[in-house]
């Protein structure tokens, strides 16, 4: 996001713009973290407190940086579930720390701990970095896999390091290996997340009601979330999810016995967000048409309900993403590749015959 001049082919050089835009930016931080606690005792909930704290330092920040960001669409999902990190921390405290004996000791007790969700965040840009210079040759732009460790960082839930070094390597792999032409089947983090809780359940669990649901949390996600998916025309995915998973509720309730608001509570929930906002809406691995990324979302909904009802899965939202999506792609380029060579048919046919061309042919 750093505003930068270059000459072709020479260094990157910072700008006087770019200085202050930083300079700014560190103010704010400082500020919020200067201002975090003073803030607990304002007599609201503490909650309350914190997703304010965080969301008005969002805001700042954006604001500093908006002229980049408007600039490069690239950076519209990364700020989103930036924000989602934050929020949900500060509300939830979705980030889990590990605490290592053997790091405090060779650090003097310096530092105790560590949060695998940056871990994984390092791990999939470090894997995506090595996998584009292998298969491509070039340096790729780290939105993807920076998207990738946030969101398998907040998903997978273990008391261990390596299913979160696993999930992330396996999502960003699964990019380059799992293809079809140009275009990778699964959504990355989707499909890492399936993998590990399908090897590894007895190690591996994934956020789904542990985090809380918020009011303040909820709405800020919702209304950040809707305004980046309007900026890149694609609120109408996770729109029709959501416009099929509400009636499906009262459905799966009837069917469970359960309360249907316990039912359409899961909209609510981190896990359900970073769904919505990032796996189903993937510019990668949804179809290209604005009709089949509709349909697509509706039978991903019916299919999370299938798998409700039917097997009583608990993680029937990456189930049904990762039966449909692969499925849904497959056919789309197998219409395109019939409808491809039936233009060149029909172009090869509309070609005149000349004598020129028949003696050719002869």
């Amino acid at each position: 996001m750093i505003e930068s001049k270059s000459v072709e082919g020479g260094p990157w050089r910072l700008t006087p713009a770019s200085a202050i835009r930083l300079a700014l930016t560190t103010i704010i931080v400082v500020g919020y973290y200067s201002l975090r606690e003073p803030l607990k005792h304002v007599g609201l909930e503490p909650s309350t407190v914190a997703v304010l704290n965080v969301s008005a330092t969002i805001a700042l920040l954006i604001f500093v940086w908006r002229k980049q960001l408007l600039a490069d669409p690239r950076f519209h999902a990364p700020v989103l579930i930036t924000s989602i990190l934050a929020i949900g921390d500060a509300s939830y405290g979705i980030l889990e720390t590990h605490h290592v004996p053997w790091l405090a000791a060779r650090t003097g007790g310096r530092i105790t701990s560590y949060s695998p969700t940056f871990v994984c965040i390092f791990c999939t840009i470090a894997c995506e970095l090595v996998m584009a210079r292998f298969y491509y040759g070039k340096w790729p732009h780290l939105a993807s896999a920076y998207i990738s460790g946030i969101s398998a960082g907040i998903l997978i839930k273990s008391p261990a390091l390596w299913p979160f070094l696993l999930g992330g390597t396996i999502a960003i792999t699964s990019k380059y290996v799992l293809r079809i032409g140009d275009r990778h089947l699964w959504n990355p983090t989707n499909f890492g997340i399936t993998m590990l809780l399908l090897l590894a359940p007895d190690d591996v669990a994934s956020l789904t009601v542990q985090a809380g649901n918020t009011v303040w949390a909820v709405l800020i996600i919702w209304v950040l979330g809707g305004l980046i998916m309007v900026r890149l025309g694609r609120f109408h995915i996770p729109l029709a999810f959501v416009a099929t998973f509400v009636p499906l509720a009262f459905l799966r309730a009837a069917v469970t016995g359960h309360s249907w608001v316990a039912e359409i509570a899961w909209i609510t929930f981190p896990m359900f967000q970073l769904f919505i906002f990032f796996m189903i809406t993937d510019p990668k691995t949804t179809p290209r048409a604005r009709w089949a990324q509709v349909l697509v979302a509706v039978l991903v909904a019916v299919m999370d309900t299938v798998l409700r009802l039917a097997m009583k899965d608990v993680h029937s939202l990456y189930h049904a993403l990762f039966i449909v999506g692969p499925i849904a792609n497959v056919v789309e380029m197998w219409h395109d590749r019939r409808m491809k060579a039936r233009k060149a048919e029909v172009a090869a046919a509309a070609v005149p015959v000349t004598p020129a061309l028949v003696v050719a042919r002869g």
